[in-house]
């Protein structure tokens, strides 16, 4: 029985149609969604939320450093079983205040609270919703990770949609009624998926599962009364072997991309394109400030595309020894993009769409980096042969996919702190050149 249990797990999930889980796909998407959607929204709102003096750089720092402490507090320092329901509804309540009080008050320092409370929501979020899928047998782990992704890869386009959606509405108006969104990952999570013990009936039927659910486990009923924990220097050496083949590459890998988005796609500009040369292109930029978000919608649908591809195509995620080349591709990208903003050397006939191209591969990079490294966690971070202390292997899988989530937020921090001044030397630079386009803008 052990040895079919094995084998079985070694099959890619999705791509048997036995396996298909409509309700983890569905409560897993929504989580993704709804948990990184308002983080969008915030970013899409923020000329209509900061006065006009002040960088949206900041708006950009507040809103995802608050996420990194909840990622580096949670699965790091706190000790013993995650109690879901509670962080569950933590979230969704810490969501909604946060876009209650960006809604209700004017204050910029306020503001800035409410932005970074919702911050910190979804950072949480995201790392709860990431040691859910722990409690899946491993081989559906993989599964609803790859749809988690899928949703958070969504949530760059339907946030980007709902705020221009509710604008008209004002930001007090929009962003109330955008706050009540929040609930849905509450619904998602205690209505939409499966409960513990519904699991275990569910995967016996299908007879190739096993559930890793310890709390239904009849075995380890004589053990529920111990406490088990894992001490920092458990921690450390589980990290230490993830560190360089998972967290690092996302660092990189993110820390690239925002500073393309942050930095220098806001300098990447050129004469508005007339209608008799360019008439699709024309239909779509008008003015100079056009450029700007015809990249981000770029951007956010090839994110899109590529958190999804191992959950709706499917396909296998990058093997585990190549899991660096995204790091890689998005280093060249950020290089030749920074040296297009400083030289102006694309060929001008093409230089709009070669950029636009290579805005679409910085998202085809940075979703797949994503979704690759936390399906491999998914799959191959599991311990084959737990131990008898089953209670320890569950808290040792979670810490794991909770640790590496870690990394995307490290990239982005990093790259709001640099992107600021790396915008306003690249416009410097320009205008000192003879191209001014930056300063009209």
């Amino acid at each position: 029985m052990d040895d079919l249990l094995r084998r079985d797990r070694s099959q890619a999930l999705p791509t048997n149609g036995k396996y298909y889980k409509p309700r983890q796909a569905a409560g897993f998407f929504t989580l993704g969604l709804l948990n990184n959607m308002m983080y969008v929204v915030i970013l899409t709102a923020a000329l209509e939320l900061l006065p006009s003096h002040v960088p949206t750089g900041l708006l950009a720092f507040v809103n995802i450093t608050p996420a990194v402490i909840a990622k580096a507090v949670f699965p790091y320092l706190l000790k013993g079983e995650i109690q879901y329901d509670k962080r569950v509804w933590t979230c969704t309540l810490l969501a909604f205040l946060g876009m209650m009080v960006i809604a209700m008050f004017n204050s910029l320092f306020i503001r800035l609270a409410g932005i970074a409370t919702a911050s910190f929501a979804s950072g949480l979020g995201e790392i709860t919703y990431l040691q859910y899928s722990t409690r899946f047998p491993d081989v559906l782990t993989t599964y609803c990770v790859g749809w988690f992704a899928s949703g958070t890869g969504a949530a760059g386009l339907a946030g980007a949609l709902a705020w221009w959606i509710v604008r008209p509405l004002g930001v007090k108006n929009g962003l109330s009624l955008l706050a009540f969104l929040s609930f849905g990952t509450a619904i998602s999570f205690f209505l939409v998926l499966p409960r513990y013990g519904s699991m275990v009936t569910e995967t016996a039927e299908d007879g190739a599962l096993e559930s890793l659910m310890h709390s239904e486990n009849e075995e380890d009923a004589p053990n529920r009364s111990q406490e088990v924990t894992l001490s920092w220097d458990d921690k450390l050496a589980l990290l230490k072997p993830l560190f360089f083949t998972y967290v690092l590459p996302l660092v990189c890998v993110y820390f690239a991309e925002y500073t393309i988005n942050q930095g220098v796609a806001p300098t990447l500009l050129y004469p508005v394109p007339s209608p008799e040369k360019h008439h699709l292109l024309s239909l779509v930029i008008k003015t100079l400030r056009d450029y700007y978000p015809l990249y981000q919608l770029i951007y956010q649908t090839f994110v899109f595309l590529s958190r999804s591809y191992t959950s709706i195509l499917p396909l296998p995620a990058i093997p585990k020894q190549w899991l660096w080349a995204p790091a890689v591709l998005q280093t060249a990208l950020l290089l030749l993009l920074l040296s297009e903003s400083m030289y102006s050397w694309f060929k001008a006939s093409i230089a709009r769409s070669l950029v636009m191209v290579m805005v679409a591969v910085e998202g085809l990079a940075g979703g797949s980096a994503y979704v690759s490294v936390m399906s491999r966690i998914g799959g191959q971070e599991r311990n084959p042969n737990p131990t008898s202390n089953s209670r320890r292997d569950v808290q040792e899988y979670e810490f794991k996919i909770g640790s590496v989530s870690l990394g995307d937020s490290i990239g982005i921090v990093l790259a709001s702190i640099i992107s600021m001044p790396i915008q306003v030397s690249l416009c410097r630079y320009q205008i000192a050149n003879g191209r001014d386009l930056c300063s009209r803008v």
